[in-house]
């Protein structure tokens, strides 16, 4: 073997994902396999008792209709649809804004601002606070209510990326990253983890309006023509890639008084030693987002066409002030397979299957990179980091479901479900010795400001996906939740069901 392949044959690589199931009958799960039995126990019961022939029939249909809706893909498409007519019913897939909308006497009684441009769906009530770490600096805190009170903070994070770096320093990376996905399970009082990952390639201004707030006007001519001919030779050199990361917390965990003064304090003690971690982690330039960058952002993501003049005003020193009121969008218009935004149309997928394979860290490098086919791209990766005590149980769980599953055949066992079984048992023992289970989704984000550009874009991002070995799944009916969860603004998606997440396990 030569030099190079005992290099490539060392190099980590990264899977063992295994998606949670319940065991049931027939690959449904728990609830539906109840229902089913429930149902078949009781139509006998029925029939018996009563000797009803007809009754007996239409209990077994109606059992075989619940079975369907639970324990079949029919089911979670037929509440979607009814969800979305439910949502076009009531008027809640459009949203106008404004002096002149109905909507801003609305949003200022609810929210205690004078801000006509709120936020729109979960978004609407939050408010935004501002605290000061012990070392002085300033960080934004989100505060939503109506989660029973959920306070979010976001991190900025500008890191170098892999090129030019030792593969050492690079594995030095990830194992930072998982330390700290290791120590946030065990945070008190954390609910939900994001990283969000936030692209734009240059719109052909952003080089030329930095290099010329820079030149001095008193520098000699052939030194300008040398930066002119830079900056028009490569116009697409600079690029924005940010990467938040938020962090969402219970206050009644912070605090049992829920008193905000004291869960403000409590998290100013934790913003330090996250910061640190991050840098370890390969965070590069890691801040805090402070109360006046975090409107900014969200109002960007919206109106993706006012990017190019805020970054002029910045750069001529007239910085835009925006308030956490003024940052939501004039109008949108949700549809079943898009969003429709002020400047921009927006598509969201959800993770519908994990690589079928082992990847490197590089796996997801052509989804988050910035593309030309995208005004603006998002890439979110969810996680919910679970407590020691809570990922041996379910890592356990998941290993007798697994086992529970490949035996329902009556024919060999197959390669898949092979897999799956060595998957979690594998979990199942590396738990067992001190590993942490963390459940993870990833939601991505596509914005383009032309109708025309959006099929070509949705192609891109298919094919993207399909090179990390992935599937991925447009987020039906739910384009604007699941374009509101990819931004840094503190939605946690499993605190807004109706379904409590423990009953969802058993689904």
């Amino acid at each position: 073997m030569s030099t190079n392949d005992a290099a490539t044959a060392a190099r980590p690589t990264y899977g063992n994902w295994a998606q949670q199931k319940s065991p049931g009958v027939m690959g449904a799960g728990f609830v539906a396999t109840v229902v089913l039995l429930g149902g078949l126990v009781f139509s006998m019961g029925v029939f018996i008792f009563l000797q009803s022939f007809p009754t007996m029939l239409v209990m077994l249909a109606v059992t075989g209709v619940a079975f369907g809706l639970l324990g079949t893909p029919a089911g979670p498409w037929l509440v979607r649809r009814i969800g979305f007519a439910q949502v076009r019913n009531r008027g809640e897939h459009q949203w106008r804004s404004g002096v002149f909308s109905r909507n801003a006497p609305v949003a200022e009684a609810a929210a205690g601002t004078t801000g006509v441009m709120r936020l729109p769906g979960t978004l609407g009530r939050t408010n935004l606070l501002e605290k000061t770490d012990p070392f002085g600096s300033s960080f934004a805190v989100i505060k939503n209510p109506l989660a029973r009170g959920l306070y979010t903070i976001v991190a900025r994070c500008v890191a170098d990326g892999p090129g030019l770096q030792d593969q050492e320093r690079i594995d030095g990376w990830v194992a930072g990253w998982s330390q700290v996905l290791s120590h946030l399970g065990q945070d008190p009082g954390l609910v939900g983890v994001k990283a969000i990952c936030d692209t734009a390639p240059d719109p052909g201004g952003r080089l030329s309006t930095m290099v010329g707030s820079m030149m001095d006007p008193g520098a000699p001519q052939l030194a300008r023509d040398v930066m002119d001919a830079c900056v028009a030779g490569y116009p697409s050199a600079s690029s924005e890639n940010v990467t938040y990361i938020e962090l969402t917390y219970r206050g009644r965990l912070l605090n049992r008084r829920n008193d905000e003064t004291a869960i403000l304090s409590e998290l100013a003690r934790r913003v330090p030693q996250l910061v640190s971690r991050l840098g370890a982690a390969g965070g590069g330039a890691v801040s805090m987002v402070t109360a006046a960058a975090l409107p900014q952002i969200v109002y960007t993501a919206y109106d993706p066409a006012a990017q190019p003049w805020i970054e002029q005003a910045e750069a001529a020193g007239h910085p835009q002030v925006l308030e956490w009121g003024e940052a939501g969008p004039v109008a949108y218009q949700e549809t079943w397979d898009r969003l429709t935004h002020d400047s921009g149309i927006s598509v969201t997928w959800e993770l519908s299957q994990a690589p079928r394979s082992v990847i490197t860290e590089m796996g997801l490098s052509h989804l988050i990179a910035p593309h030309r086919d995208f005004t603006r791209k998002r890439v979110a990766l969810l996680y919910r980091p679970m407590t020691p005590d809570r990922a041996v149980t379910s890592s356990e769980r998941d290993a007798n479901a697994a086992i529970f599953l490949s035996s329902q055949s009556k024919k060999r066992t197959t390669a898949q479900a092979k897999l799956r079984m060595q998957a979690t048992d594998r979990s199942r023992l590396e738990v067992a010795t001190g590993a942490t289970l963390t459940p993870f989704s990833i939601l991505i984000t596509g914005t383009v400001t032309d109708v025309e550009d959006l099929d070509q874009a949705v192609a891109t991002m298919e094919s993207n996906a399909g090179a990390a070995s992935m599937r991925i799944r447009r987020a039906w009916g739910s384009q604007a939740a699941a374009f509101a969860t990819t931004l840094p603004a503190g939605v946690v998606p499993w605190e807004h069901t109706v379904i409590p997440t423990r009953i969802r396990e058993y689904l």
